[in-house]
């Protein structure tokens, strides 16, 4: 199963867990919560592993443009939430932090196997 896959799958899973097991009346908090830090992460997979694949030196670039794009995102996001849906804040800020940070981790982690990968790959060509 891709990573894609398995991220949606445990993010689903352990928002339905909590919200069912722990805090029922927390589910449409924490589900928004975990929502957009997902998106987010399987959005940055894929464009990372389709610069690898395409243009490798262009990846700084666009890296950088896509924390610009995910700094206004998250922003609008939280502010859309917490005032328009009015969502209980802190169980929708505590979800978002945990899947962000999580997520995040789990993103950094596989880009180190993918870019060793790709050295190896362009040495072995190389060589």
């Amino acid at each position: 199963m891709k990573l894609s896959g398995v991220l949606v799958l445990v993010c689903v899973v352990t928002c339905g867990l909590f919200t069912s097991l722990v805090a029922p009346e927390t589910t449409g908090a924490v589900f928004l919560g975990m929502a957009a830090p997902l998106v987010m992460g399987l959005g940055t997979i894929r464009l990372v592993e389709h610069t690898a694949r395409t243009d490798m030196p262009a990846l700084t670039g666009r890296l950088a443009m896509a924390f610009i794009v995910k700094l206004v995102f998250y922003a609008a996001y939280v502010g859309a939430v917490v005032a328009l849906l009015e969502v209980d804040p802190l169980p929708f800020i505590i979800s978002l932090t945990l899947y962000f940070v999580a997520l995040h981790f789990t993103e950094a982690l596989y880009f180190k196997r993918l870019f060793a990968q790709h050295a190896a790959n362009t040495t072995a060509r190389q060589g």
